[in-house]
């Protein structure tokens, strides 16, 4: 069992808790960064073309801008977003 096996274990598990918590209408964009990171590491692995593909020359690949901007921007609303019941 290799890294891309154990990253792709650990993105079912993130896409059926993101599932779950969207059904319960819970912490929703943590729940959108658990699905979107099923979906990065689905396209890294057995979808490479979409994952290494170039809107131009010098722009970053979509796989690299959606792990390294897109999943930190969707952690950061939800750390804000988080609401403390009592």
């Amino acid at each position: 069992m290799g890294w891309s096996t154990a990253f792709l274990i650990v993105g079912v598990v993130l896409l059926i808790v993101g599932i779950w918590n969207l059904a319960r209408q819970r912490y929703i964009f943590l729940s959108l960064v658990g699905i979107l990171w099923f979906l990065v590491v689905l396209t890294e692995n057995y979808i490479p073309s979409w994952y290494n593909y170039r809107f131009a020359e010098g722009v970053p690949t979509v796989g690299t801008l959606v792990l390294y901007l897109v999943v930190p921007i969707f952690l950061f609303i939800a750390f804000l977003s988080t609401n403390n019941r009592r």
